[in-house]
């Protein structure tokens, strides 16, 4: 959102050999052909078992291809196609930005400008960067602290609230100095969409219609889901729980707006693009802002992505709402989106005219490899083949993982019988608190213990591993996101304080357990 999309790096490296395929390699810079585009996607689909995609291609002098495959609904037949709707996640970011820039080209505010200075609730942990904390920083993911810091509050709806983030973001401990390291924040997004609305006087979901949606014809497509319309057309989202295929329903709170919640469609995107790729296609943005959301401003590592396809890329960096880096030698502007069940990837080539956008309806690395295929059979002389490949190794990680975790909660469950826990069941019960997150519940129910986040979907019955250690196995299991959950004795043998950590590898680094230290309440309720 919201960052959730998986981390796929070792599961890319495995599949960095090319192989071979029917797919022929166009010349570079020429146009893909609707042959070539259709192989790939299908090659994807079939090998990283995904029901469905749906795919926009932007090329210079060629109409525009769109084209949906496969099905909304593993369990029925409604076909994608260039309408359906799908949750672009944080790929709604850049709409932010750009916002922004339009409120800077209209004298509203500056980039460079304090937040606080818009938003005087706003606190970091440190004073000094509270104050020197402007809106560029707010955007480009050099804040200091940890990555990811925070999300868990905006996936907790009990505390899914502005001023839960703000809260949360006064007590989060930096893991780096301010603006020194890329870390990737979606609550600081949250705050900017904060900063949209109180300059404007209108809501974000507003400002993005107006300004975008309805200027650029993005037909059907929406900044926040709670305005489709019942018989919307929009794909369902998919992953595994428990072991098995399923569909996913995870309804975004309001606060994640800005930082992942718009819901379009290939045909919108492809708008999206085109204006991206020639301004003088919508809301008139001049070339000095232009350029400057497209512009580098926080290094990021080489070799974050063990990606085939990058092999000759020589800088990463994040710009204003977008991912920059150099790709065949060509500058390239991109943002993947990930929501629970949904993964989508947008690629732009400016210099070139080249625009793909790919949307797919199930938790995996698809969109990315679809994207990165089609640029190396457009860009490059030799094409790596390598997305059937990253699929298989895909799916191989996924069910080891799967067969890991599953194995995790079974050895606690059969170690629980011939076990108890170290202390009674009751003298883990009660309050803890943390100073970003706020309240946990651990209760008894029967003859068991229960976690409680302040969520539905995330509370858990606890499943005794061993010593003080469980694991919760959340309500909602589409989550894959059980954690161990470690109490923690003080020297009298008194239950002081919990650690908690993933159990799988493929859990969303937005639920950041290993960020909580929970400190038991003097007084039990």
């Amino acid at each position: 959102m919201m960052s959730r999309v998986k981390n796929y790096g070792a599961i890319l490296a495995v599949a960095a050999c090319a192989v071979g395929g029917a797919v022929e390699a166009a010349e570079p810079g020429r146009r893909l052909t609707e042959r070539q585009i259709d192989e790939v996607v299908e090659a994807a689909r079939a090998s990283f078992e995904i029901p469905g995609v749906a795919i926009a291609v932007v090329q210079p002098g060629q109409p525009t291809y769109l084209k949906g495959y496969g099905v909304t609904d593993h369990r029925a037949n409604t076909p994608v196609d260039a309408d359906t709707l799908f949750g672009i996640g944080s790929i709604s970011k850049a709409f932010t930005t750009t916002t922004i820039a339009l409120l800077e080209q209209e004298g509203r505010l500056d980039w460079d400008d304090p937040v606080i200075d818009y938003v005087p609730e706003f606190r970091l942990s440190d004073p000094w960067v509270t104050r020197e904390f402007t809106i560029r920083d707010l955007v480009s993911h050099r804040s200091g602290l940890p990555p990811y810091a925070g999300d868990l509050v905006m996936l907790t709806e009990g505390k899914a609230n502005r001023a839960q983030v703000y809260q949360a973001l006064a007590h989060l401990e930096p893991k780096s100095s301010f603006r020194t390291e890329f870390a990737y924040d979606n609550l600081l997004y949250i705050v900017a969409g904060d900063l949209i609305e109180r300059v404007t006087g209108r809501t974000w979901q507003d400002e993005i219609q107006t300004r975008f949606m309805t200027r650029l014809d993005m037909r059907n497509c929406v900044p926040d889901q709670k305005r489709l319309g019942p018989d919307a057309a929009r794909s369902l989202a998919h992953d595994y729980a428990d072991g098995r295929l399923t569909t996913v329903d995870f309804p975004l709170p309001d606060i994640t707006l800005a930082a992942g919640g718009i819901f379009c469609n290939a045909r919108g995107m492809a708008q999206w693009m085109t204006y991206n790729l020639d301004p003088t296609k919508g809301p008139e943005l001049d070339a000095a802002r232009r350029a400057d959301l497209f512009s580098p401003v926080t290094l990021m590592p080489l070799g974050r992505s063990a990606s085939p396809y990058q092999a000759g890329t020589t800088f990463n960096a994040y710009g204003l709402g977008w991912m920059v880096q150099d790709s065949f030698g060509r500058r390239e502007v991109q943002h993947g989106g990930g929501l629970p069940g949904m993964v989508s990837y947008l690629s732009l080539y400016p210099d070139d005219g080249f625009g793909v956008m790919v949307m797919t309806n199930k938790t995996s690395g698809a969109a990315r490899a679809i994207a990165q295929q089609l640029a190396a059979l457009k860009f490059s002389p030799n094409p790596v083949r390598a997305v059937a490949d990253q699929g298989r190794a895909e799916i191989a990680a996924v069910r080891a993982a799967q067969a890991d975790t599953a194995a995790a909660g079974l050895a606690g469950a059969a170690e629980g019988e011939t076990q108890r826990p170290a202390l009674p069941l009751t003298q883990y019960v009660g309050r803890y608190d943390d100073a970003w997150f706020g309240p946990v519940e651990v209760r008894l129910e029967g003859d068991g213990l229960v976690m409680d986040l302040g969520s539905q979907a995330m509370t858990g019955r606890l499943r005794h591993v061993g010593g003080d250690r469980f694991i919760a196995a959340w309500r909602d299991r589409t989550l894959n996101a059980d954690a161990y959950v470690n109490f923690r004795v003080d020297p009298r043998g008194h239950v002081h304080d919990i650690e908690m950590a993933p159990v799988s590898p493929r859990t969303d680094p937005s639920f950041n357990f290993r960020d909580l230290r929970l400190v038991r309440a003097a007084k039990q309720p």
